[in-house]
């Protein structure tokens, strides 16, 4: 009797010690922001920027909620970086400047601020203004400090804005990329810069295919989009309207369910050349058309003129 009473109180000590070192609960605040945060970046791993973008802003609002400049400075990065991907600059703009405001009023967080001078440089490519953007890329690149996940980057686009700008010294930047890393990323988009130096068309061709392949086997359909757009802008050139008209229309696909309008209504501005020329007015009247419906902020998913293309649901 006198064991079994041991025993029991020997049990009952054990319980409150366990119950004494058990962690205690998460904060719902840091459990929901944690939670916001991991669905964003399966979203945007998914290329589902609509859906990526909505959870990264409840994230930041929770970070905004308990003046946490860290959590929110990483939250309007990742807003802006899938802003741009989804094609929607003047919002990744607005995400850049608030990122730069708590960026720079922090000596903690300036490690970030190459990487939001990268997005600003994007966003002047996306805007048509390499001018800008090589001037913000060639000081970053001089830099000392620089990540070089953002260096890399960074040299990237610089060569993008020097053909944007049919430089003279673009061969030369592309030259300064190198060999690709072992990112299948990486090397698809060295292959189309090499595929714009290119001029013989077969063998941009074979880069472009070799780019296209990568893009497919890694499921990221920003890549998939852009080989087929600049693949479909050089056949354009060349008045191959047939197969420009293909890629073209294989990239609008892409673009559309990525919910990207200006990249969207840019496609269709060109497919409206490629069915012209090809003498299908009709076809070239619905181009223009639906162009006009996404400039105006009509709904990507929804076309004025023919059934609503298949879409991301966001």
């Amino acid at each position: 009797m006198a064991r079994l009473l041991i025993a029991s109180l020997l049990m009952s000590s054990a319980l409150l010690a366990a119950c004494g070192s058990a962690p205690p609960p998460v904060p719902a605040t840091e459990a929901n922001t944690r939670n916001f945060m991991a669905e964003a970046m399966v979203a945007y791993n998914d290329n589902r920027y609509v859906e990526a973008r909505s959870f990264f802003g409840r994230a930041y609002m929770q970070y905004h909620s308990v003046d946490d400049l860290q959590g929110q400075a990483h939250a309007l990065i990742d807003l802006a970086d899938s802003a741009l991907l989804q094609g929607d600059v003047a919002a990744a703009r607005v995400n850049l400047t608030d990122a730069h405001a708590v960026v720079d009023s922090q000596a903690s967080l300036a490690t970030l601020k190459s990487r939001l001078v990268l997005m600003d440089a994007y966003a002047d490519l996306q805007s048509g203004d390499p001018a800008g953007a090589a001037t913000r890329l060639d000081g970053l690149l001089a830099g000392t400090g620089v990540p070089a996940d953002v260096q890399r980057a960074a040299l990237f686009a610089r060569t993008q804005a020097a053909f944007d700008a049919k430089a003279t010294d673009a061969g030369l930047w592309l030259t300064k990329l190198g060999k690709p890393t072992a990112d299948a990323l990486d090397a698809a988009r060295l292959e189309r810069l090499q595929a714009l130096a290119e001029p013989d068309a077969t063998k941009a061709a074979a880069l472009y295919t070799d780019a296209l392949q990568r893009y497919q086997n890694a499921y990221y359909r920003p890549g998939i989009a852009a080989t087929h757009e600049e693949w479909g802008a050089r056949l354009l050139a060349q008045q191959d309207w047939s197969n420009a008209r293909d890629h073209l229309q294989r990239a609008l696909y892409v673009r559309l369910w990525m919910y990207d309008a200006s990249r969207s209504a840019h496609i269709l501005d060109e497919l409206a050349t490629a069915d012209t020329a090809l003498g299908d007015a009709t076809s070239a009247k619905q181009d223009a058309q639906w162009a006009a419906y996404l400039k105006d902020g009509g709904d990507p998913s929804k076309s004025p003129v023919s059934p609503a293309p298949v879409g991301n649901p966001g």
